[in-house]
């Protein structure tokens, strides 16, 4: 025990005490930041679309060129943030004259060659056809700029449904009255506090959600150091005098818990700054995410489920690292496990519309995905007994995981030549006195 707790404190100190890792401390939090941020900056700062109309209806005052241009200057464009409002631009020169909408693109491709496409150019739309049968093309620069079709489209679908209801004779007040009505369906359950739902209610879902993808993201990262620094201690030939010296369970459970140790360091800070958030920032929707976190003990089963699931992949990495000795063949080895961990995010969004689904809480109670997929059925409110189900079969996965990974570090310590997977689980599963 000693000297396991020796090994335990020389692997946290040696990633704890670098530049690199309060660097990097310091970068989770503003990548949140940034994450909350950086949209909303992106589109103030980003240059409103400008629209030109060419009209070739020839319909006269309420033409669908005109009801358009009148909603743009309102500021009454459909479906769009404010931010993102189109402003109206006048025609280019080459296009004042055009009859056809086949003449009109091909003036309007000329025109945009001669065009820098930094240079903000105009989007251009071609309205052509009857009364009853209008023709819209919508030309932009690049295929890539913000899509304007949709909410052109609704604005020139509510011209076609003003101009029949005119037909019909209602009043300019009457087809207000129709395009303003409507019904506002809310949702009630008697889990809500309130009895209705609102966006509080739905938090301790999003805030599982966030979580599971952290934890993704930190065991991920932490099996890749072990990897790499038994890789290291392999290619250097100093694991050879390490096992003389210590257990092979001592030397993989010390380098394992080590950097769990570390990672539980990074989660309590990232707690610490949340509690600090909590408190400084004003009532409204991101303190309640921050406290939804902490009011449904979140953070603890979190830290729960990074132990567990720590101890479960960074023993098979580990043991998997013993039989290699250039970073090339470790990564070789390790990406299927990699990629098992990547596989429950595929899941995760898919539970926040049916987080009770059969399919999902049987994915829970697989132990690979329990550290990922428990958190969202916690928040759901699973049973008592489909959580320690879950945590029963986790921990008895762990134990063979730290078992297996023990034997094949033992094993592949002292073996040479490049890895065969064979031989890595017959040795691993060989019993040795």
């Amino acid at each position: 025990m000693r000297r396991l707790l020796l090994i335990l404190r020389r692997e946290y100190l040696a990633y704890l005490l670098t530049p690199g890792f309060f660097i990097a401390l310091l970068i989770v939090p503003l990548i949140f930041v940034a994450t909350a941020v950086l949209p909303s900056l992106l589109s103030r700062h980003t240059p409103a679309p400008r629209v030109v109309i060419l009209d070739l209806t020839g319909i006269g005052p309420e033409a669908p060129g005109r009801y358009l241009e009148a909603r743009i200057r309102e500021g009454r464009t459909r479906n769009l943030p404010q931010e993102q409002a189109a402003v109206l631009a006048p025609p280019p020169p080459g296009l004042v004259g055009v009859r056809t909408p086949q003449d009109a693109g091909e003036r309007i491709q000329a025109f945009y060659r001669e065009q820098d496409p930094d240079a903000n150019p105009p989007i251009i739309l071609v309205l052509a056809g009857g009364a009853d049968a209008i023709e819209a093309r919508l030309w932009t620069p690049r295929a890539r700029l913000i899509d304007l079709s949709g909410s052109l489209e609704d604005d020139l679908s509510e011209w076609a449904r003003e101009r029949r209801m005119k037909a019909l004779g209602l009043s300019g007040a009457d087809i207000r009255r129709v395009s303003e009505a409507g019904i506002d369906v809310q949702t009630y359950s008697p889990e809500s506090r309130t009895g209705k739902v609102t966006f509080t209610d739905r938090l301790p879902q999003l805030a599982a959600l966030g979580v599971s993808y952290l934890l993704v993201s930190l065991i991920l990262a932490g099996s890749g150091m072990i990897l790499t620094s038994v890789v290291e201690e392999k290619s250097s030939r100093v694991i050879e005098v390490l096992v003389t010296s210590a257990h092979p369970a001592e030397l993989l459970l010390g380098k394992v818990l080590g950097v769990l140790c570390l990672f539980l360091t990074v989660l309590g800070a990232l707690a610490g700054v949340g509690v600090l958030a909590a408190g400084q920032l004003p009532a409204g929707n991101a303190r309640e995410a921050v406290g939804a976190i902490f009011d449904n003990g979140l953070l603890g089963w979190a830290a729960l489920f990074l132990a567990s699931g720590f101890l479960l992949y960074g023993s098979i990495f580990a043991g998997l690292a013993a039989f290699c000795e250039t970073p090339r063949e470790a990564q070789s080895l390790a990406t299927p496990l990699s990629l098992m961990m990547v596989a429950p995010l595929i899941l995760v969004v898919s539970a926040l519309q049916a987080p009770d689904s059969p399919f999902l809480r049987a994915a829970a109670l697989f132990p690979p995905f329990t550290p990922f997929l428990m958190l969202l059925r916690i928040a759901d409110g699973a049973p008592a007994w489909e959580v320690a189900t879950g945590l029963a079969l986790m921990a008895a996965t762990t134990a063979g995981a730290i078992w297996i990974g023990v034997q094949a570090y033992r094993t592949g310590a002292l073996a040479q030549g490049p890895p065969r997977l064979a031989a890595i689980l017959r040795n691993a599963f060989t019993r040795r006195a």
